[in-house]
């Protein structure tokens, strides 16, 4: 297990003075990069290994938006490891204990000059070790992809600013492009993720967008070929 305090910066705050959603990502996100570091399997050594770990879903639930300058806890684990997949969980909580988000999540080891997955080898699995899965109602593994009632959206194309070091779209930038296409002010209370292909520089995004209720669904496809989906429950 691995955790990291911080106080919530004004940078990372959406309008009302209260951490983001993608502000919230990037917290689950830096905190598995820092753990990765942590027990000597960072995403240097990976590179120079030429492997790398890639997320593949994520369902998270949240609570509570903290406010600006409010200290949160950020805290992270594997909870198992299968074949070509790994499972973690996180959790943020306030200075009182108290939780104020948490999230599961799916990574896959990738063999960068292969380009696909391979099997987990021992040593990230020894590195790592298994605890405990944090008790959460668990959401389908895949999200329903509605027929008909979405709404296409202006294409756009993927630029240097989303990109990560694996050179493809950051997982986060995924989401901070759909929330666009939601109303302001909406505050999702889960989120669930699925990655489906990686986009990289100078490819077209093509936006559609469904909306039935408290739920949004927002899919950014490329070549016809979806990317990532992106479902929030408001």
């Amino acid at each position: 297990m691995y955790e990291f305090a911080s106080h919530v910066r004004y940078s990372e705050c959406a309008p009302d003075y209260r951490l983001s959603l993608a502000g919230l990502v990037n917290y689950l996100q830096d905190c598995a990069v820092f753990h990765a570091d942590d027990v000597g399997r960072s995403g240097l050594q990976l590179k120079k290994e030429g492997f790398a770990w890639m997320i593949t879903g994520w369902q998270i639930r949240v609570d509570r938006y903290p406010r600006i300058g409010e200290k949160i806890i950020t805290r992270t684990w594997a909870h198992g490891f299968r074949g070509l997949e790994a499972l973690r969980n996180f959790t943020i909580k306030d200075a009182e204990g108290r939780i104020l988000a948490c999230a599961d999540s799916r990574w896959c080891y990738f063999d960068m000059e292969a380009g696909r997955p391979v099997r987990v080898p021992q040593v990230e699995i020894d590195a790592y070790g298994i605890e405990d899965a944090l008790v959460m109602d668990k959401a389908p593994r895949h999200i329903r992809l509605p027929k008909e009632g979405f709404v296409e959206k202006q294409p756009f194309k993927v630029r240097t600013i989303h990109l990560d070091s694996n050179g493809h779209v950051n997982n986060e930038q995924y989401i901070a492009m759909a929330l666009a296409y939601l109303p302001a002010g909406i505050k999702a209370v889960e989120l669930r993720v699925e990655y489906l292909r990686q986009a990289h520089l100078g490819d077209v995004l093509s936006p559609r967008v469904y909306h039935d209720r408290e739920e949004y669904v927002v899919w950014l496809e490329t070549a016809g070929a979806p990317c990532a989906v992106m479902q929030f429950f408001v």
